[in-house]
């Protein structure tokens, strides 16, 4: 098994048409400043234009995107019904993206593992199935069963206590009766 290259996403590219710079966005906030650093910034018409501009791979993507009416109403439910802006689009299109890279690093965390474990079948092991690696670590699916049943973290603590702890014996307090004061 060869070696699997998984390369972060580099982001939103903007090009600058005044110095020929590509910058790569991965923050809303970033994004939304170089747009409205562009002609399709709000200000573009007061001045404010500072020659960057969305990239032409992405300007293609978010074409695409916008004609793709199931990808518009996953966002737009995400908006709260409120159609997306650009800046909304390109961060979710990013989002994807980065979630995809992740995925790729996890399902590639271990490259060598299968490798690995065919040598030991073949060198003398014991011949059995490799146990299959679970899906979930167990302390973080038991972590998880806490969370979702409805006792609080407090009582289930307080159970144990008790469960493990013999109860000592209660002796009744008797009150006793208040002495007359003394006359002088």
């Amino acid at each position: 098994m060869s070696e699997v290259t998984i390369n972060e996403p580099e982001g939103i590219s903007f090009f600058s048409i005044r110095t020929g710079e590509t910058h790569y966005c991965k923050l809303e906030p970033t994004i939304a400043a170089y747009i409205n650093s562009s002609d399709m910034g709000i200000n573009a018409s007061r001045g404010q234009d500072y020659g960057w501009r969305l990239s032409e791979k992405w300007v293609k993507k978010v074409r695409a995107f916008k004609r793709n009416p199931v990808q518009m109403s996953i966002l737009t439910s995400k908006n709260g019904g409120q159609k997306p802006t650009l800046v909304q689009i390109l961060y979710y299109m990013y989002g994807e993206q980065l979630q995809a890279y992740f995925e790729a690093q996890e399902d590639n965390e271990n490259p060598f593992e299968e490798q690995y474990l065919e040598a030991i079948n073949r060198r003398g092991g014991s011949g059995a199935e490799p146990t299959p690696k679970p899906e979930l670590p167990q302390a973080l699916a038991d972590f998880q069963a806490l969370e979702e049943d409805e006792d609080d973290m407090s009582n289930l603590i307080d159970e144990v206590i008790t469960e493990d702890e013999p109860e000592a014996p209660v002796e009744p307090v008797v009150a006793e009766e208040p002495k007359p004061a003394k006359k002088k």
